[in-house]
């Protein structure tokens, strides 16, 4: 990470702790709006990652559907038990 992402990051992170809207927080510190927005959009971009799904068999219901669990960051799970190709065009509609 090059260290001007490094400061935006620990900018951004400082922002989402407090109470402040980012313009006023900008304006308290000097900052250029459109930088924070730039960054906070790249910042946004990179935490979005793909990871791999693993299909297993024993997760088959008698339908032949499968059961899959996403967890999310905040901890939330999610199941959905679809058919494999209902689940493989929602992986891709969120990408």
């Amino acid at each position: 990470m090059s260290s001007k992402a490094v400061v935006w990051s620990k900018r951004i992170a400082a922002w989402l702790s407090g109470n402040e809207s980012a313009a006023a927080f900008c304006r308290s510190r000097g900052l250029s709006y459109s930088q924070f927005v730039y960054w906070q959009r790249r910042s946004a971009a990179a935490q979005r990652a793909l990871v791999p799904v693993v299909v297993d068999a024993e997760c088959a219901t008698a339908s032949g559907d499968r059961a899959v669990e996403l967890a999310l960051s905040s901890g939330t799970r999610v199941r959905l038990t679809l058919p494999l190709a209902e689940i493989a065009a929602l992986v891709r509609s969120l990408c």
